[in-house]
């Protein structure tokens, strides 16, 4: 929502502005003409009207969230806001007064020395305290954005920046009044220099020696221990946290596939360090399965007994294998330190489940996962249904990922190849998989037919309507699956707007191998929410829910394992501090996500799909939406629903594999359930 970024630029650029009118304000009395005195104080004016008009529009932006969503301005209404108007008024009430003051005394261009009375006159306190106290409330403003997430907001927390707000204030008070005293008594605003400077000298070194003391010991608190499990209770969050939820009784090394049966399918995934050369012609390391990009396409029917073993030839840190999308028992899930242990070079492990949904699913490591994913180990993985098509039909799944090289951002599409080309006959049905491997959402542009959404996250569309000139953008970690009658003429793929070329990182499916088609151009984005027609769910309107949470999504400057960073939290914390949600199996779970940040945030909920049940505060009114990553975007928020009925312990976390890397963390855990395995850098589990 553009209104949060509204919000945010206002609130630095009224720090900038009113900075320079205090400035400007605390230069009148030195100014040694009254042609000076008139400059400086029509500048400090000009800069207070213009101050006067951003916190205008910063007002308006927080009237405009709050009616979204209280949860976003909290924070704004019992701390920036007040913090803010206060001075506002007494610079209304007392500067403007005692600018006309200053102004009777001064010339607009005479060169005549400022008389000692008018100079008095701008050394008042009257005059530029409140400047500089709309100044002090902005700079704070702008500290508690960049610093404070914290939801739901502590009252301590307020205090202590009123109070800091407070002392600032009163500081700049005593200053004001001493220097005005000063002036009065001895006709000069300067005073002593040596004792000037010795002050001013002081508090930069009590500012410095307080940030290095703040800094030592919050890089020290931040740090993860050595050895914790990911499943601990110390956050948990629930309805009736009771001896059930506190006394682990079950462990979900026994929440497994079946473990004996001859297997349908079965699949064997090396990871190893590969050797690639991109579409740029730089040639890189890459951290493969099978020594492919992407990793094999493993295809399995519905129902199917799957067993994948995966051997770790060479990379040193250790791999696992996550199904994402898959809702396996707990024990199959993947995730290094939670439901395994890393499987290290030369180590082997093996998964076996029942592939129950037909859909578009995809598999990735979830060790050093915002490492891992990006260097290649990842691929497809697809669950046909039991009946065949019902016509001839060709079936692609194309990847989405992106490569950080020497020269930029290296964008795929499918493979890494420059333009690709595949043959359809006309009139066949062409399916597309498309998953997105990267972290960010990806635009894609379908040219040249008209085209339907036919399944999102692995879940059929009910009843999908055809699509022309529309865009698709597809979560990180998120699949949608594209259907059309094949035409005559070739139809086009890009991620960005432009005339289809050789050079191009672009699919042209055709009839013939022959062609180019229609330039991809600006259109408007598909909308989930409102595509496909109603049909019958487990959630509506009169559903009763077990369990309700609310997780509300932020970015600021802190630490995390004792690094400066930008953190991404989940209700103001960061992982392990990040709340856990407890479930019984059973339960009928209503979740409400809000973005008060700037970021979108991909959320990944393991183990299970979720209903999107409104968007900003709006019902879906098209088909059924079901997910298993829903972005949540700036401004955004979402109510979903899911029924708690895989028992485990299930990561919740953003799928920008960046953000889950410095916090962006949670975990749903159904009560009596425990994890035998930890992580941290005395263990071989890195899951993030």
């Amino acid at each position: 929502m553009i209104w949060v970024f509204v919000q945010f630029a206002s609130t630095i650029a009224l720090a900038v502005v009113s900075g320079i009118a205090a400035l400007c304000a605390s230069r009148v009395y030195h100014a040694p003409t009254k042609g000076k005195s008139y400059s400086r104080l029509r500048s400090s004016l000009v800069w207070m009207g213009i101050g006067g008009l951003v916190f205008v529009v910063k007002l308006t932006a927080v009237v405009v969230l709050t009616a979204s969503d209280e949860v976003f301005t909290e924070d704004k209404w019992t701390m920036q806001l007040p913090m803010l108007a206060i001075p506002a008024a007494a610079i209304v009430w007392f500067s403007v007064p005692a600018a006309r003051a200053i102004r009777a005394a001064a010339a607009v261009k005479s060169k005549e020395p400022t008389a000692s009375q008018d100079r008095l006159a701008a050394a008042a306190p009257r005059w530029v305290w409140p400047v500089q106290a709309w100044f002090t409330g902005s700079l704070l403003s702008v500290l508690q954005q960049l610093f404070i997430a914290e939801w739901p907001l502590r009252i301590g927390t307020v205090l202590e920046v009123w109070l800091v707000y407070a002392a600032a204030v009163y500081l700049l008070w005593i200053r004001a009044k001493s220097r005005y005293r000063r002036f009065n008594e001895t006709g000069t605003p300067q005073g002593n220099r040596a004792l000037r400077l010795s002050r001013k000298g002081g508090v930069v070194l009590a500012v410095v020696l307080a940030a290095a003391l703040w800094f030592m010991l919050g890089a020290q608190a931040s740090r993860v221990p050595d050895r914790m499990s990911m499943a601990g209770h110390e956050h948990a969050h629930g309805h009736a946290i009771d001896a059930a939820a506190t006394t682990p009784s079950v462990s979900f090394a026994g929440l497994t596939g079946p473990r004996t049966g001859k297997p349908d399918r079965s699949f064997t995934l090396e990871a190893k360090k590969t050797t690639v050369t991109l579409p740029s012609g730089e040639r890189k390391e890459a951290w493969t399965f099978n020594g492919q990009l992407p990793g094999p396409e493993l295809r399995v029917k519905q129902g199917d007994l799957v067993e994948v073993t995966l051997i770790n030839e060479d990379v040193d840190a250790g791999v696992t294998v996550h199904w994402h999308g898959v809702d396996v028992p707990n024990a199959e899930d993947g995730v290094a330190g939670l439901t395994q242990d890393a499987v290290m070079p030369r180590q082997k492990h093996v998964y076996r489940f029942i592939a129950d949904q037909a859909g578009t699913y995809w598999y990735h490591s979830h060790q050093q996962s915002s490492k891992q994913v990006r260097m290649g180990l990842y691929g497809v993985f697809v669950v046909e249904p039991d009946a065949a098509p019902p016509r001839k039909s060709a079936d692609l799944a194309v990847v989405l990922h992106d490569w950080q090289t020497e020269n930029g951002t290296s964008v795929t599409l499918g493979g890494l190849n420059r333009l690709q080309r595949k043959t359809a006959d006309p009139g066949s049905l062409v399916r597309l998989r498309f998953v997105n491997a990267g972290n960010l959402p990806a635009p894609i542009y379908v040219t040249g037919t008209p085209f339907q959404v036919a399944a999102i996250d692995g879940t059929d569309i009910h009843d999908p309507a055809e699509l022309t000139n529309t865009r698709l953008d597809l979560a990180a970690g998120g699949r949608y699956d594209v259907t059309f009658m094949m035409p005559d003429a070739a139809v086009g793929i890009s991620r960005q707007t432009g005339p289809f070329s050789q050079e191009g990182n672009v699919l042209v499916i055709s009839p013939s191998n022959e062609g180019m088609p229609p330039d991809a151009v600006k259109v408007p984005v598909f909308d989930p929410a409102s595509y496909g027609t109603p049909a019958k769910t487990e959630f509506g309107p009169d559903t009763r829910y077990d369990r309700s949470y609310k997780l509300v999504f932020d970015n600021r400057l802190g630490f995390y394992n004792g690094r400066f960073t930008f953190v991404q939290t989940i209700n103001g914390r960061v992982f392990p501090d990040a709340p856990m949600f407890t479930v019984r199996e059973g339960d009928l779970v209503k979740m409400t996500f809000a973005n008060r940040g700037f970021e979108d945030h991909p959320m990944h909920l393991h183990g299970h799909h979720v209903q999107v049940l409104s968007r900003n505060g709006k019902a879906v009114a098209g088909s059924p939406w079901i997910a298993d990553t829903l972005n949540v975007g700036p401004g955004d928020t979402y109510e979903v629903a899911f029924a708690a009925d895989n028992p485990g312990i299930w990561m919740d976390h953003c799928h920008n594999l960046d953000h889950a890397a410095v916090g962006m963390s949670a975990h749903l855990v159904y009560e009596g359930v425990y994890s035998p395995y930890e992580i941290g850098s005395a263990t071989v589990n890195l899951p993030e």
